[in-house]
C-alpha cells in the first residue's frame, strides 16, 4: 500500500494518521494550492538517492472532491495510480471526497482512503483528554467545557491546550480559571466574542470587544465575513431543519461537529429566516460599499451593530 487519501477537515488529526504512515522517516511536503499535481507525479516518479523509499504529502488534494483538472493533470494522475513507483509512497489530504470520480474510485479499489470522522461531543471530550494525558495534564471538566464552547474548531482547541501546557510547565492540572483568562484574550482577538454579542444582540458587549480588535488591527471586512458566514450557517441549519435533515447530517453540510451545530441551533433561535436574509443583505451591501470607498468601514459596521442589536 504505498497510496493514500486522508479525508477530514482537523489539520491535528490528518497529521497523527500522516504520522502512523511515515513513522520518523523523512517526507517532502507538497501543497496543491501552491504546486500542481504534475509536479507531484513528477516528484513521485523520481527514485531518491538518499534512500530506499521516499515519502510524499500532498496536501489540499482538492482534484478528489469539488477541484478541477485538466485533461492532461488527469490523464497523467490516472496513469500514475496505475502505475506507481513502488519506492514513493503519496499521502494525499482533503476537505472531502467525490466518490464518483474516476481518481477517487481508482483510489478506493486499489488502495486506502482514511475517513476522519466528524466528532461529536463525547469523541471530542474524550480526544482532548487523551491529548492532555500524553502531555502529562489533565484538565478540569469546566475548563474542558470552557474550550469547547469557546473555539471554534478542533484545532484551535488544540492550539489553545499547546499554550496552557506551556503556562502550567510542570504543574499537571489545569484549572477552570486559568483556561477562562489565557483563552478568552486569544479568543477576542480571534473575534470570536464579538460575533457571539452580535448574534445575541448584545451591543454593549460588542462595541467594547470592537474597541479591543481595532488594537489587536483586526480588519472591518474579517469581521463582516465572519458576522455574514454565521447568519449564512444559521439561514441554512433552519432550511435543513425543514427538509427533516438531522443534527449529524447537518454537520456534515455545514462541515461542523455535531456540538457546533447544536449550539449554532441555540443561537438561530432567535432569528426568523427573513431576518437573517435581511442581514446578509445588508452585510454584503457594506461589503460593496466598502470596497468600492462609497462607505466609511468603521460608520458602517456601527451603524449594522446599531441596527441589529436592538
Amino acid at each position: 500500500m504505498n497510496i493514500y487519501l486522508i479525508v477530514g477537515d482537523s489539520y491535528h488529526l490528518i497529521n497523527k494518521e500522516i504520522k502512523k504512515i511515515v513513522r520518523d522517516n523523512i517526507y517532502i511536503s507538497m501543497n496543491l494550492n501552491q504546486v500542481t499535481i504534475e509536479d507531484v507525479i513528477k516528484e513521485a516518479s523520481y527514485y531518491s538517492l538518499i534512500d530506499n523509499k521516499k515519502y510524499i504529502i500532498a496536501r489540499n488534494a482538492t482534484c478528489f472532491e469539488n477541484g478541477k483538472l485538466t485533461d492532461s493533470e488527469s490523464n497523467m494522475l490516472i496513469n500514475y495510480l496505475n502505475n506507481p513507483n513502488p519506492q514513493t509512497t503519496i499521502i494525499f489530504t482533503s476537505n472531502n471526497i467525490d466518490a464518483r470520480k474516476k481518481i477517487s474510485k481508482i483510489i478506493k479499489e486499489k488502495y486506502k482512503i482514511i475517513n476522519i470522522p466528524v466528532l461529536d461531543y463525547l469523541k471530542t471530550t474524550d480526544i482532548i483528554n487523551k491529548y492532555c494525558a500524553e502531555n502529562g495534564k489533565k484538565i478540569e471538566s469546566a475548563a474542558l467545557k470552557y474550550l469547547m464552547e469557546n473555539t471554534k474548531s478542533i484545532d484551535c482547541i488544540f492550539q489553545e491546550l499547546d499554550k496552557l501546557f506551556l503556562f502550567y510547565g510542570d504543574l499537571p492540572l489545569i484549572k477552570y480559571e486559568d483556561t477562562k483568562n489565557i483563552v478568552g484574550s486569544i479568543v477576542d482577538d480571534n473575534s470570536f466574542h464579538f460575533i457571539t454579542c452580535v448574534l445575541n444582540r448584545n451591543l454593549e458587549g460588542a462595541l467594547k470587544i470592537l474597541q479591543d480588535l481595532k488594537l489587536y488591527k483586526v480588519e472591518i471586512i474579517t469581521l463582516i465575513i465572519l458576522l455574514a458566514r454565521e447568519y449564512r450557517n444559521m439561514y441554512y441549519l433552519k432550511k435543513y431543519f425543514e427538509a427533516h435533515l438531522n443534527i449529524h447530517e447537518i454537520g456534515e453540510k455545514l462541515k461542523m461537529q455535531d456540538w457546533q451545530v447544536k449550539k449554532l441551533y441555540q443561537n438561530s433561535l432567535n432569528y426568523q429566516e427573513k431576518e437573517l436574509l435581511a442581514n446578509i443583505k445588508k452585510l454584503a451591501a457594506i461589503d460593496i460599499g466598502i470596497k468600492t470607498g462609497t462607505m466609511e468601514k468603521d460608520i458602517a459596521l456601527l451603524s449594522f451593530l446599531v441596527d441589529v442589536c436592538n
